[in-house]
């Protein structure tokens, strides 16, 4: 398909071709990287976003645990020695210490009270919560509650706490007990820590337990199963990923945290970054279609540079092979066409001369075999006709004679013409009825002849010796004198362009084979039994081209009819057509 193209097709097909591979790869491996790059940069600035959030609610998570722990092992040395007072008054300072704190509870197995942070508390129902529970199935760790909506112990306050708690032990008049020891924290310093960071718009966080309860969450719409964010939390499990929530884009980063069964999801807007990337896109694209547009455009004025010359210089010689003109081109354009068009140009010059040269030869070789071709009549038909008058003398056929040589000078008069080649229809049409005199005497009248001419015919021209060689024929090989008395007709008549010319005998008649034979003969060089007819057949085509022509018919024992087709011509007859 590529050879079927036309240079400046290729051209443009390759050019394009290369810089559309170029352009993709560039643009496909600079948007790879990009987004790489970009996808780094989410992910990096991310996980340190997530990374500075954990650790706000693990120091804030660590503060409350080593207040724990203290209060544990204080718990036990100073219930030991029974100091019973100064321990509650560690309480009440600890609790005095920390804001967050509204409450600090020391309860026994029985879910009794036994030391407190704030004034006489009062707690129904203890064993039933899950947060006194818990400490019991898991000693060894700290158990965070859900936040939920609790009276503060030792008021009336109705708050939202999140409830600490971690199973301990303590003495009780002397005897080791296991204990409860149970801390409220206020929740609204815990989840302000959520708003020190800039997630962007929409960015928020999500706090779940370990049975996938909301522990908090900063989006206020975001409060059950249904929360889109939730589910992607859910499917992550841990770890980072792009979502989409809404119409915004936003990257998620889930981590642990310590000292808790809590997991933290931090949801970052990350919409700026794919409108970098959208932009980066659309930019690209932009790049991509200018520098198409500027390819093609240079690929097809580079094309068009190169083809146009040559497609001149194509079509010029398409013009010199159709033989419309042969002249010399001037073309300018690249160095090797310019080449490519003074070697043509060169090469005009020479063909130019060449044909001269030719036709020069030419006009000679036809003149010459022309010329040749007549010389070939004179002798053989001078030979018959004095071999006709030597058998008429020795036969003392003295009238015959002299009727004889009269017709034949009268006949090489004609022949003669002063050296011309071209003599009017009439003198053709006297100079054969010349030649039927002589061959008639000669054959002591064993056949006659008729003319049936049209005298329209003698207002034109025609090469000279073109009937006398076929009535020739006509006599030699067409009169059957045995049986009666042969006959030869002779026509003359135009039609249409043309002048007719026809010469018929009554005698024998040929084959179509032989008909075919002979003008396979007549139309071919080489050797023919007919000399006469291949004679005139050639110079009418020398000199009338392929207008002119010969046509035999014959019917056995009937006739056989020679037609001569010459275009009609009016020339005058002297030495400058010769």
């Amino acid at each position: 398909m590529f050879k079927k193209l036309s240079i400046s097709q290729a051209v443009v097909v390759v050019l394009m071709g290369m810089v559309i591979a170029v352009l993709l790869v560039t643009g496909i491996s600079q948007r790879v990287i990009f987004d790489n790059v970009t996808e780094d940069v989410i992910q990096s600035s991310s996980r340190e976003i997530n990374k500075q959030v954990i650790m706000n609610y693990e120091n804030y998570i660590n503060e409350v645990i080593n207040t724990a722990n203290y209060l544990t092992t204080q718990t036990i040395e100073l219930s030991e020695d029974g100091r019973f007072d100064d321990l509650n008054s560690m309480y009440e300072q600890a609790a005095k210490l920390s804001e967050d704190m509204v409450s600090i509870i020391l309860f026994n197995t029985a879910g009794d009270a036994m030391l407190s942070a704030t004034e006489e508390v009062v707690v129904n129902d203890v064993l039933n919560f899950d947060w006194f529970t818990s400490a019991f199935n898991n000693p060894e760790i700290f158990h965070f509650s859900t936040p939920h909506q609790q009276v503060i112990f030792g008021s009336s306050i109705l708050t939202e706490v999140i409830t600490v708690t971690k199973k301990v032990q303590f003495y009780d008049q002397g005897v080791l007990q296991d204990g409860v020891l149970m801390i409220d924290l206020i929740t609204v310093n815990l989840f302000e820590l959520a708003l020190k960071t800039n997630l962007g718009e929409n960015g928020h966080i999500l706090i779940l337990n370990d049975q996938s309860e909301f522990v908090y969450a900063s989006n206020p719409e975001c409060t059950d199963e249904t929360c889109e964010s939730k589910i992607y939390v859910d499917n992550i499990i841990l770890g980072g990923d792009s979502v989409k929530l809404a119409d915004d884009y936003m990257y998620v980063n889930i981590n642990t945290l310590k000292n808790t069964r809590w997991r933290i999801a931090t949801f970052i807007n990350i919409n700026n970054l794919y409108d970098a990337k959208q932009q980066a896109t659309f930019f690209s694209t932009f790049v991509l279609v200018v520098s198409l547009i500027i390819s093609l455009g240079l690929s097809i004025y580079l094309s068009q540079r190169i083809s146009n010359p040559l497609n001149k210089l194509k079509n010029h010689m398409q013009a010199i092979e159709q033989g419309e003109q042969m002249s010399e081109i001037d073309i300018s354009g690249q160095k090797e066409v310019v080449a490519l068009t003074k070697t043509f140009n060169h090469m005009v010059v020479e063909i130019k001369q060449l044909m001269q040269n030719i036709v020069v030869e030419q006009k000679e070789k036809r003149k010459s075999e022309f010329q040749a071709l007549q010389t070939q009549i004179h002798p053989h038909f001078l030979y018959n006709t004095l071999d006709s008058i030597v058998w008429l003398a020795e036969n003392n056929m003295n009238k015959e004679v002299v009727e004889m040589v009269i017709a034949l000078s009268r006949f090489f008069r004609i022949s003669i013409s002063r050296g011309k080649n071209v003599i009017s229809v009439k003198d053709e049409l006297e100079h054969a009825q010349h030649y039927l005199l002589i061959q008639k005497i000669r054959y002591n009248k064993k056949f006659d002849y008729k003319l049936d001419i049209n005298p329209k015919v003698y207002d034109y021209t025609i090469v000279k010796l073109v009937l006398q060689p076929i009535i020739e024929n006509a006599i030699y090989h067409g009169i059957n004198s045995e049986y009666e008395q042969g006959m030869i007709l002779i026509k003359a008549y135009p039609q249409k362009k043309n002048l007719i010319f026809e010469i018929e005998n009554n005698g024998y008649g040929i084959t179509p084979e032989k008909i075919v034979e002979l003008t396979n003969q007549m139309k071919q060089e080489g050797q023919a039994q007919s000399v006469g007819l291949r004679n005139v057949y050639q110079r009418i085509k020398l000199y009338y081209g392929k207008e002119a022509d010969i046509i035999v018919t014959s019917e056995l024992d009937e006739m056989t009819n020679i037609k001569i087709i010459i275009p009609m011509r009016k020339e005058e007859i002297d030495e400058k057509n010769n």
